[in-house]
């Protein structure tokens, strides 16, 4: 664990955080007029991360160990655990404390927890991010200097740093294969239009497509909206369908084994009469049967990649805004192989 010792937090500590004088850092803290209102505003994000209060330059903040939180929006996502997964290995290495807090994807109750983190002994979060959130979540912590990174990327700008998946690398590869066996119908199944790993998802297929076949009208989405019921009426819509696609990727290694089974009980081999790729994580393909392919998202990588961030972002408030990327890889199998 990280040393719990107390520590006083002086003028001289928020001057080496923002590279300032001590003596700026105490007239801003006094409103002198001839500090300007930008610098007065970093020395007070700083000075309330740490603990200072004006009047009190020695005050010695509450005992606390060093702890993160992890907003996360469902412990059901196989994808979510393993980015926790990460997190913890990554600050279990460093002496930190990881608490989980499920949001069950209701910005609301991750609007509340921003509004009274300090009563946790936090010092840093990171948000995974499922809906298109929006800036305003992070209005509490942009205006208190907590230091925050996001798993997936809101809609709108944030200000905050971003852990991304890089989908176009492993999409393009699966579909030079397919291409490389004349199969140029793709279609997607996923569950959500609002999630932005969904959107990544489509977006990274149209930009491969384009690259690869020169063109993405041949793609199709669908939506299941997270349940077995919407699976069950894609079966029955490729079923009727006059085309019937070549090739179809699905989130969820559990979605893909129960498509599988409805197409084969109605007479639809995989993979010859279509190919079957599944889009899950690394604990996702372990529980592969040995002819499934999938584009495995690199969760716990983003998760232990998240962690370093907002590491770095604690021990310097001062770090500009930053993305980063980390590739996800396709693994080709008998499900989408033809030998004919």
């Amino acid at each position: 664990m990280a040393d719990n010792k107390k520590e006083k937090v002086g003028v001289q500590d928020i001057a080496d955080i923002l590279n300032i004088s001590a003596s700026t850092v105490s007239r801003a803290l006094n409103d002198h007029p001839r500090i300007s209102r930008d610098t007065k505003d970093k020395v007070w994000q700083v000075a309330r991360r740490l603990g200072y209060f004006s009047g009190m330059p020695e005050y010695t903040p509450p005992e606390k160990s060093d702890a993160v939180a992890v907003l996360i929006p469902s412990l059901r996502s196989s994808f979510y655990r393993e980015v926790i997964d990460g997190i913890e290995d990554y600050f279990d290495k460093k002496g930190f404390d990881v608490f989980i807090v499920n949001t069950r994807n209701d910005n609301g109750k991750a609007a509340g927890f921003f509004s009274k983190y300090k009563s946790y002994g936090i010092s840093g979060v990171i948000h995974i991010v499922s809906d298109k959130t929006g800036s305003d979540l992070y209005k509490v912590p942009m205006a208190e200097a907590l230091p925050v990174v996001t798993v997936l990327e809101p809609d709108k700008n944030t200000g905050v740093s971003s852990v991304l998946p890089d989908l176009y690398h492993g999409i393009y590869n699966s579909l030079k294969h397919l291409f490389s066996i004349g199969s140029k119908n793709i279609t997607l199944l996923l569950e959500d239009e609002n999630c932005p790993l969904d959107n990544q998802i489509v977006n990274s297929f149209a930009s491969a497509m384009e690259s690869v076949f020169g063109s993405f009208e041949g793609l199709s989405v669908y939506y299941t909206g997270r349940n077995e019921k919407g699976l069950k009426n894609f079966t029955n819509a490729v079923l009727s369908a006059k085309n019937r696609p070549e090739a179809i990727f699905i989130k969820d290694i559990y979605s893909a084994f129960s498509v599988e089974n409805d197409l084969g009980r109605a007479g639809i081999e995989v993979p010859d009469d279509v190919l079957l790729v599944t889009i899950d994580t690394a604990s996702g393909a372990k529980q592969l049967r040995s002819n499934m392919s999938i584009l495995k998202l690199p969760a716990y990588e983003m998760g232990y990649k998240a962690a370093g961030m907002l590491l770095a972002r604690i021990k310097d408030p001062r770090l500009d805004k930053k993305v980063a990327v980390v590739p996800a890889n396709f693994v080709l199998k008998g499900s989408a192989m033809r030998f004919s």
